[in-house]
């Protein structure tokens, strides 16, 4: 089955009309379900951040979304959460890709019902870049609460802004909010960045797992 006919299939179970679910998501109008949904082999293809969106509002897994439900059962002790060949950026923004490689991680689901997470909520993306070390280094595996969207001071966000993907930590200096990096020897990164809400700033999930090579 297609991505167009599995979304299409999903959503009417659901009961929901392209409206409501474009609602449900955050969009204005229907037009993008609609593009989603066309058999056109130009049909658009979902973004990471969009399809975490739809599955949420459809009450699906993203796996189940896409159609990539590898693995066994959660009650065998373990849950997938599916991992994006999607670079997010250390320094500089990183592009989102159009349609990212998917595969799955295994965590288990006991680890993840002690830190109140949910597999069907989290993703990975892969760092890119030196100016978040030593927290993430350059290739570090990354994982998000997709629910967890409140700003909060300090913490780790994985955050589109200005049309890129990148990871930052959120610092909030008076009453405004700041990104900043770790490694305050990347002259781009020795200062705090202020937000400019003008330049579509959107929180995409906080940061709750990094993993990667020790030297």
């Amino acid at each position: 089955m297609t991505f167009a006919a599995r979304l299409k299939s999903l959503r009417k179970a659901a009961g929901l009309t392209q409206e409501q679910l474009a609602h449900a998501c955050g969009w204005s109008g229907q037009s993008r379900i609609a593009n989603y949904e066309s058999s056109s082999p130009k049909a658009r293809q979902p973004k990471p951040d969009e399809a975490m969106r739809m599955a949420a509002a459809l009450g699906v897994s993203v796996a189940d979304l896409l159609g990539e439900s590898p693995g066994g059962p959660e009650s065998a002790g373990w849950a997938d959460v599916i991992g994006y060949a999607q670079a997010a950026a250390l320094g500089d923004g990183s592009l989102p890709e159009d349609y990212a490689e998917t595969h799955a991680l295994k965590f288990k689901t006991s680890s993840l019902r002690r830190k109140g997470l949910r597999a069907d909520r989290l993703a990975v993306y892969y760092g890119d870049g030196d100016s978040m070390e030593p927290t993430i280094k350059n290739g570090d595996a990354i994982l998000f609460d997709t629910s967890d969207t409140r700003l909060q001071d300090g913490k780790l966000f994985m955050v589109r802004y200005d049309g890129h993907v990148t990871a930052k930590r959120l610092l909030k200096l008076g009453r405004a909010w700041f990104l900043s990096s770790d490694n305050t020897t990347d002259p781009k990164w020795r200062k705090p960045v202020p937000i400019d809400e003008t330049k579509d700033f959107e929180v995409i999930g906080r940061v709750r797992w990094i993993a990667g090579w020790e030297d």
